[in-house]
């Protein structure tokens, strides 16, 4: 089915809104992927079309980057992208400086299969602002199945751990999220997990399965040819640092397909406002012209109509519904 004119002049508004909004001074946030090393091989991720070498930053790679964002003003910094942050062993060091300069929030997401009660203290003392824990499942056979490598009790006895000892030190942060994917092999047990999670993280979060880069077979909502776009949103948002200190433009972009610059070489500023790569893709996504970009193509974030169907069909999940 074609799109209607309204879609189409919907798609139209969208693009003129954004390119009469002022480019923000600095990006909402800076990911930096401190290592590219996983420790779990989980069905989704999208590692596997990874082609770059496994590095970890140095920690001093690391500082130079906080205060760039800290010159530039921005407000969050994000420790990971495709690797789990706690095989770093400088990851409360990383955290405690982000901090003492100044960094208003500094977050990671985690698979917490690593998150000892030592390795929990560490970070809580370091001043973290908010942890995400990356769980899939209610049960042990719907976990393991999906996050290969882990072992459920323990993560979840980690997890309940670091609540518990947030509280017993009488802080507020970090702020402690629980989320879990959609997935024909979780959709019915959101509710469980919800149950399970809800009196002792800050918010569960329930998403729906992202495919893209060469991850097959997983994707619960189809794509259809009426859907109404947008232009990307993370272009006027975010930058990515990969692990070789190569700045990219967006999360989809795991093999620097689309590098920007080497963060070593420059700043913060210069990278966010005048690159001329990434002011050409900001183009190409205000004139609809991006199709011609294998990432951009048919990525997720550009596509508005699916981003609805994708939180209509998580919320039912959450509710018992089927999802379908």
């Amino acid at each position: 089915m074609a799109k209607t004119l309204r879609t189409r002049a919907r798609q139209l508004a969208r693009a003129w809104r954004r390119r009469l909004r002022p480019l923000p001074e600095a990006p909402a946030w800076v990911q930096v992927e401190i290592n590219n090393t996983c420790n779990l091989n989980c069905v989704m991720c999208p590692r596997q079309a990874m082609d770059r070498p496994l590095r970890h930053m140095t920690f001093e790679e690391v500082c130079d980057i906080a205060d760039k964002c800290r010159e530039a003003r921005v407000p969050r910094l994000r420790l990971f992208l495709l690797g789990e942050p706690l095989l770093h062993p400088q990851l409360p060091d990383m955290i405690a400086y982000a901090k003492k300069i100044g960094i208003p929030s500094v977050e990671f997401n985690t698979n917490a299969a690593l998150l000892s009660p030592s390795k929990a203290d560490e970070i809580i003392k370091a001043g973290l602002d908010e942890i995400v824990f990356s769980l899939d499942g209610a049960d042990k056979e719907t976990y393991e199945a999906i996050r290969r490598g882990a072992d459920f009790q323990q993560v979840t006895d980690n997890v309940a751990h670091f609540c518990r000892r947030r509280e017993q030190r009488g802080v507020t942060r970090p702020r402690i999220i629980v989320q879990t994917i959609v997935m024909d092999s979780t959709r019915g047990q959101v509710p469980a997990f919800r149950r399970r999670w809800e009196p002792l993280a800050d918010e569960v979060q329930v998403q729906c399965i992202r495919e893209y880069h060469g991850v097959e077979g997983l994707r619960t909502t189809d794509i259809r040819s009426e859907d109404e776009l947008r232009p990307c949103p993370a272009l006027w948002e975010y930058l990515i640092i990969l692990a070789d200190l190569r700045v990219v433009p967006c999360c989809v972009d795991i093999n620097g397909d689309m590098t920007l610059a080497d963060i070593t070489q420059t700043d913060m500023r210069t990278v966010w406002r005048t690159n001329d790569t990434l002011n050409r893709l900001r183009a190409d996504h205000l004139r609809y012209d991006y199709t011609r970009l294998p990432l951009c193509a048919g990525c997720e974030f550009t596509n508005v109509s699916l981003i609805k169907r994708k939180a209509a069909e998580a919320a039912l999940a959450s509710d018992g519904g089927e999802g379908h």
